[in-house]
Order: C-alpha cells, then structure tokens, then sequence
C-alpha cells in the first residue's frame, strides 16, 4: 500500500490508515551518536529516519564524516534520512533579548550550515526548522466561557505587537475588553486597541512637529518687540551718546537676541530632524494602498515642499558653514578685541544677512508642509508579532533557499518549516502557509533577477525546495483555548497544499507529551484525511515521523508496537490479514508467555536449559548417537 486510504481493501475489507513504508522514526535526541541510532532504526527496516537535532550543541558534535556515512547507509537499505534543525532557532531572528537583524542574518548563517549537512545526507533531503522559538502570537479563546456574554472577535482574546521603529523593538500585549461609557457598553478588541495605538503615537509625532513650530513662532514675535526696543539704543549707541545704563542695556538686548536667534536655529534642526523622521515612517510604514490614496492627492505638492526644504537646510548649512569660518578667522586675527574687528564683523553680518535674505526666497512654505502632513495616513509602526514574523521569516527562508539552490540545484535539501504552538508566531495553518508562500514568492523573484530564469521555472523551483512540516499534535494545543476535533482537522485542510513533511504525535491538548498514537485525544486520522485530500497524489511521497520520544522516555519501552497497531497496519506486505491491531496483544496456546516457539509452560516443566526438554522442542538424545546423522556424539 503506497498511500494513506480508508478504503483499504482486501478480501475482508479491511480499513487501514498509513502504509507501513511511509511511517518513520526519530533517532535520540540525546546523543551526538546518531550513527548507532541510525543503524538500529533500519535494522528495524524502518524507511523513513529524522537525526532529531534539536540541540544546537548536539548538532556541531556529530562529524562531518558520519553523515557520509548515514548517506551511504540510507543507499544501501533504501531508505530516507532526513534532519530535524536545533528547535531554539527563530527563522525570524527573535531571541530572548528580543528582535534585531543582526540575530536574524545569524540565523541565516545557521541555517545554510544545516542545509549543506541536509545535502551530504542525499538529494532533495527535508531539512525541518520550527517556526518560532517561543515568541507569543495570539491567546485564542473558541468557546465561551461562564459567565461571558460574548466571544472575542476573531477569536482573539490577546494579540502581541512589536515596535517595529524602536530600535529595542519590545514586544506587548493587547487584550480584549468590554468597557461601559456613558452611551452603553463598547468592545475594544485587541485590532482596535493596536489601531488606535498607532494613530495616537502618529499623532504625537504630528503634533511636536506643530509645537515646535507654535514655539519658533512665539521666539520671532519677542524678537519683532526686542528689536523695535533697542532701535533707539542702537541708533544711540551709533551717535555716541548712551549712557552707561543704556549702554547696559543696550549690550543685554543684544545677548538676549543672539540667545533667541541661536533657539530658531535650534527648533529649526529639530524642525528638519522630525519631518526626516515623519517622512521615513511614512515611505517605510505606511501600506501601499493608504500610500497611493495620499500620493494621488498631495503628492506633487508634498514633492514640491520637500524639494524646497532640502534646499533651505542646505542654504541653513552653508550658512552655518560660514559663521562658524568667518568667526574662527576673525578670531584667529584679532583674538577677543572686537573694537579693531569692527570692520571684519561688519562684512561678515552684511554677508550673513544676504545668504538669510536669500534663504527666506526658497524657505518652504511651512503652514502648508504641516496642513499636508496633518492628512497623512498613519503608518503601521505596532504590527502583530505573528505579521512581523511571516515577513523575516520569508526572507531567511528565501535567502537559505537561494544559497542551497546555487550550491546543489535540482538536488538541494527541501527547506520545511514545522508549525509549533497555535499561540505561537505562525503557529496557526493560516500564518503558516502565508508564510510560506510568502518565502516561495520571494525565492522566485530572487532566482528570476538574479539567475535569469524565467519566472514560470522558478516558482515550479519555488515549490519543490519550500514547504510546511505539519505536527498533528502541536495543533491540537487549541483545544485548551475551546476548539473541538472539528476546528482542529480544519487547520490541517488548510494547510495542505504546502505540506512537505508530517510529523505524529499523540497527547491530550494541554502539553505536547509526545505520546504514541492512540494513547492521546489527537485527532490524528481526521487530520491525516484532510491532509490526503489536499495533497493529493503528493500525499504518497509525504514521510510520516512518528514523533513518540515522550513515552519511550517515561517506559523505557519501544513505542513501535503501539504505532503500528493504530495505523492498522498489515503483519507482512502482502496486505492481508493478520493486522498489527488483531496480534499486538494475542496469546500462545499456553496462554502466556514467549510464544508458539517457547511456551512459558515448557519452562515450567523441564527448567530453563535443554537438557531436560524433549526431543521436540531441542532437548538431547538419549543415546550416544546424532539424532540428524546418526554417527556418534564423540
């Protein structure tokens, strides 16, 4: 039987699940030894093998030579091997400090050394990575709960977002909440919380921008009084005919001018500084179609502002440029005696006042550049984790697939990327196939600019070296937030037609125990009947690993036994009777024991040794002769 069927029929009619040529196994996780467990994993003549890699350490301590060697292994016996990647690993680039991209571009250095070992394992072998480290996503919540009135929407009782402008990039919840107002009860989701995040940040932003402005405004107009208070001095000071006093003051209403200038200069470059900010937020943070409905709008106008306010910080730096020139070659001639720079300084202010004079022709019209930035739409700077996750896994993922493609071709590893937990960054079949189409698009776009091959072969590429693991016990964790069987097998019809790999597992819902199947609540069948529908023809060259590490752990016994008889799986290859299912469990005749070969009864009459068992069953001749060629013993 080559493929997953309810309809298995023999001459009974038989029902079976999974050919026992799909179903395999996981080595240890425990020792870098992964030669031994590979061994006695096809002894056992089990065809499809996973070096459970999960550790980062255990992963660099198995030498290069012994996947040499598991490759020559795996040729002789005709079966597959394939690695499962560190679990720690965040495609994404998150870690405990949080997100950065220089964790991620680290990842994806991991990820290429663990692709070249996938390769010296065969061709095209699956290299498995989790979606997430542990980064929360969601907290679901399916079924009401007692004492509730109304289900969150979208399910969503919780959704984490990250800053993506913050360079610390922190992560935080929003929940869902029903508050009472004066006009009667109202929903904050997590959706509208994050919205109005957003917007208020944006509009804070927004309005520095204002204050800054209100602020230079109200510095001018002391100015205009300043200086229409020490005119009289001025021309005073001129005639020579101040006194003392006036002189005082005429000298503090100069320092208070300068005081005043040099804050416009000040609010100025915080001027330039905030609307470099709001514009980059704007270009990098905004989606497109908000994007386009602003452009189509104001934005040869908003071009036009922008232009003249590049110009008027370069005539501002120029400016700049020269006081600080011209003062240092005053100085450096006449020291602090400005009695005999007189003349100098008088040049210079009469030079300085024409570069403003010529500043004021371009200065930007900047009521109208704030009224326009008073229209823009605000940008998505607080995302969903799961979102921000989808977009930098994608481009690691297609970024190892280039490398693994331009170093293997055809024979690359398969690049796999296992669904965790459901409250996990991707960990919903939704998220994850976003993800990895997502990852596939980008693949091809990269093979088609930078390989010239046409885009039709590249995403047939795309499609071959990409694809999702699904682990039927990772999603059945939603049943702790209220899903039934029903919704759980959904996510798997989902998921589908990406699937490269399948992962199977049992537990009940709450842990991921990783049990032998039938010993939990996974409803594993149903997923695997979605999953055959999906993939179709596909589906027959899908491995199944048994992932039953947590029972063998805890009993010390093979779960092997257990696996086969919940698969219904055939005794011999001729697909017909007797089941795994009928004879796990059955008894000798002596109703105990070894067997039909070794009755615990005999055991019991003649002793353990052969001497005292009969003929029959290998017990000596009584005579001095062979009993095969009747020639003497001795």
């Amino acid at each position: 039987m080559d493929t997953f069927t309810n309809e298995y029929r023999t001459s009974n009619e038989r029902e079976f699940y999974v050919a026992h040529k799909l179903l395999g196994v996981t080595t240890s996780p425990q020792t870098a030894n992964q030669i031994q467990e590979a061994t006695s994993r096809l002894n056992a003549g089990v065809k499809h093998i996973e070096l459970e890699l999960i550790s980062p350490e255990l992963f660099d301590s198995v030498p290069k030579q012994h996947f040499d060697e598991m490759r020559r292994m795996s040729k002789l016996t005709g079966a597959n091997i394939n690695i499962h990647a560190p679990a720690q690993m965040d495609l994404a680039g998150f870690s405990r400090e949080g997100w950065s991209e220089s964790n991620r571009k680290g990842v994806e250095e991991s990820m290429k050394h663990m692709i070249d070992r996938g390769a010296d394992l065969g061709d095209n072998t699956v290299v498995n990575f989790h979606s997430s480290g542990g980064i929360p996503a969601f907290e679901w919540q399916k079924e009401r709960a007692l004492g509730e009135e109304k289900i969150p929407e979208e399910e969503k009782r919780k959704i984490f977002v990250i800053d993506r402008v913050d360079p610390r990039h922190q992560i935080m919840p929003l929940e869902y909440e029903e508050k009472e107002y004066f006009g009667g009860p109202e929903i904050w989701s997590p959706e509208r919380r994050r919205e109005n995040i957003n917007m208020t940040t944006w509009d804070q932003e927004r309005l520095q921008l204002f204050n800054y402005e209100k602020e230079k405004r109200e510095i001018k107009d002391s100015i205009q009084i300043l200086q229409s208070q020490i005119a009289p001095l001025e021309e005073g000071d001129k005639k020579g005919v101040l006194t003392e006093k006036e002189e005082e003051m005429f000298e503090d209403s100069k320092r208070k001018l300068y005081v005043m200038d040099d804050h416009i200069k000040q609010l100025n470059s915080h001027i330039e500084s905030q609307l470099q900010d709001v514009h980059d937020k704007f270009v990098r943070f905004v989606d497109n179609r908000r994007k386009k409905e602003f452009e189509i709008k104001y934005g040869k106008e908003y071009k036009d502002l922008l232009d003249l306010s590049r110009k008027e910080k370069e005539e501002m730096d120029k400016i700049k440029e020269f006081e600080k020139g011209k003062i240092k070659d005053i100085e450096g001639r006449y020291g602090h005696d400005y009695k005999r720079a007189e003349p100098e300084l008088k040049g210079f202010i009469e030079e300085r006042e024409k570069m403003i004079e010529n500043l004021k022709k371009i200065s930007v019209n900047r009521d109208r550049l704030l009224n326009i930035i008073q229209e823009m739409p605000a940008p998505e700077r607080f995302v969903p984790t799961d979102d921000f996750a989808r977009e930098k896994l994608s481009e690691t993922v297609a970024n190892s697939a280039v490398y693994a493609y331009n170093k293997y071709k055809d024979k690359a590893p398969i690049i796999s990327v296992e669904n965790v937990f459901p409250d996990w960054t991707l960990g919903r079949a939704e998220s994850l196939k976003k993800a990895v189409e997502e990852s596939r698009e980008k693949f091809a776009e990269k093979l088609h600019n930078e390989k010239n091959i046409s885009m039709e072969k590249a995403k047939e590429i795309s499609k071959k070296l990409i694809g999702a693991t699904w682990d039927v016990g990772h999603i059945t964790q939603l049943r702790k937030f209220g899903y039934s069987d029903e919704d759980i097998a959904k996510e798997a019809e989902k998921i589908a037609p990406v699937v490269k790999h399948i992962h199977v597992t049992d537990n009940f819902g709450f842990s991921d125990s990783h049990l032998a199947p039938g010993q939990g609540t996974v409803p594993i069948r149903e997923q695997l009947e979605k999953l055959k529908k999906g993939l179709g023809e596909e589906y027959g060259k899908v491995a199944h690993i048994l992932e039953s590490g947590g029972f063998a752990s805890q009993f010390k016994q093979s779960p092997r036994l257990q696996e086969l008889q919940y698969f219904n799986t055939p005794l011999y290859d001729m697909k017909a009777a007797p089941f795994w299912n009928e004879i796990a469990y059955t008894h000798a005749e002596y109703e105990m024991g070894y067997g039909l070969m070794f009755p615990e009864k005999h055991f019991e009459l003649y002793g353990s040794g052969f001497s005292n068992l009969p003929q029959e069953l290998g017990g000596q001749v009584p005579s001095d002769k062979s009993r095969f060629a009747g020639t003497p013993n001795d």
